[in-house]
C-alpha cells in the first residue's frame, strides 16, 4: 500500500500530512515530538492504524516544515488549526500523543468547533521542572549534534525496557539518518514545550475526552494523566505496564480508542 504525502501551503508556512482510510468520519492524528518527520513512516503508521480505516478517513499531520525560533505549543496549535481550515476539516475525532496531545488540547480549547471527540495519550496539561528534565537533556544533546546519543536517549525514555530489549536495534535504525536541519528543527520544537500550561483552561474543553497513559511512563507521571482527566471529565485508562509510547506498545490501545470514538 502506497501512501502519498501531501502538503498545505499558507501565506505563512507549509505543513505536510498524509491520509488513509475510506470512512465518512474524519480522524486527525497529531504525533509526538520526534527528530525526523513522521512523513517518512506513512506506510507503517497506516498499517498500525488499520483498525480505523473502514470507519474513518485518517489524517496524520506533521509540524510546519520550517519552525521559527520561539515556536510555542500554542503556535503549533494555531498553525494546525489553519490546516484544518484549509482542508475543510471540522468536528474531527482528534487524537494527540505526547507533544501532539498538548497541541490537541490547545486546539480543543481555542477552536472547539474543530473537535468532535478528543483522545489524549501520554501527555500533560502543564510542563513542570520535574517532568521537563528528560526533554531538557534531549535539547542539550541535540545542540551538540550527536545524533546517535540523541536517538538512544529518546528511545530509552519513550519505550519500556522490555520493548527496547526486543526492538531497540530496529528502532535505532529507523531513527537514524537525521539531517542537521532535522536536529535544529527538533531543538526548536522541544524548546516549545517549556512554557506550556493549559491547566486553568481545561474547563473550556466541552467535547467528550479520553485520557490514557501508563504508570511506568519515564517522562510524565500517572498523577498528571489523572489530573487532566478530572479537569476534562474524561474517560481514563492507565496501564500498569508499558512505556511512554504505550500507544505503540499496548496491543489493545487502539481498540480502546476506537471504542471511545465510536460511542
Amino acid at each position: 500500500m502506497s501512501i502519498k504525502t501531501e502538503k498545505v501551503i499558507t501565506a505563512g508556512f507549509e505543513m505536510r500530512y498524509f491520509k488513509f482510510g475510506t470512512g465518512d468520519k474524519r480522524m486527525v492524528v497529531l504525533p509526538g515530538l520526534g527528530v525526523k518527520s513522521v512523513m517518512g513512516s506513512a506506510k507503517s503508521i497506516a498499517s498500525a492504524y488499520s483498525l480505523m480505516k473502514d470507519d474513518y478517513t485518517v489524517y496524520v499531520f506533521d509540524r510546519r516544515t520550517v519552525c521559527p525560533e520561539g515556536y510555542t505549543i500554542q503556535d503549533m496549535a494555531d498553525d494546525t488549526a489553519k490546516v484544518f481550515d484549509a482542508l475543510g476539516i471540522k468536528d474531527a475525532y482528534l487524537f494527540g500523543v505526547s507533544q501532539g496531545g498538548m497541541i490537541a488540547q490547545c486546539i480543543a480549547i481555542s477552536r472547539p468547533e474543530l473537535v468532535c471527540k478528543l483522545g489524549l495519550c501520554s501527555t500533560v496539561s502543564k510542563i513542570t521542572e520535574e517532568n521537563s528534565r528528560i526533554i531538557e537533556n534531549w535539547i542539550k544533546v541535540a545542540k551538540k549534534g550527536n545524533e546517535y546519543d540523541l536517538n538512544k536517549s529518546i528511545c530509552e525514555a519513550v519505550y519500556s525496557d522490555e520493548f527496547c530489549e526486543k526492538f531497540g536495534n530496529i528502532i535505532m535504525q529507523l531513527m537514524s539518518g537525521a539531517t542537521k536541519e532535522d536536529i535544529n528543527r527538533f531543538v526548536i520544537l522541544a524548546e516549545g514545550c517549556r512554557s506550556f500550561d493549559v491547566c486553568k483552561k481545561l474547563n473550556r474543553i466541552t467535547c467528550p475526552v479520553f485520557v490514557a497513559g501508563t504508570k511506568k511512563d519515564k517522562i510524565f507521571s500517572a498523577d498528571e494523566f489523572v489530573f487532566t482527566a478530572k479537569q476534562t471529565k474524561a474517560q481514563l485508562y492507565v496501564y500498569d505496564d508499558f512505556g511512554h509510547a504505550v500507544y505503540d506498545e499496548a496491543p489493545d490501545f487502539l481498540e480502546r480508542l476506537k471504542t471511545f470514538f465510536d460511542e
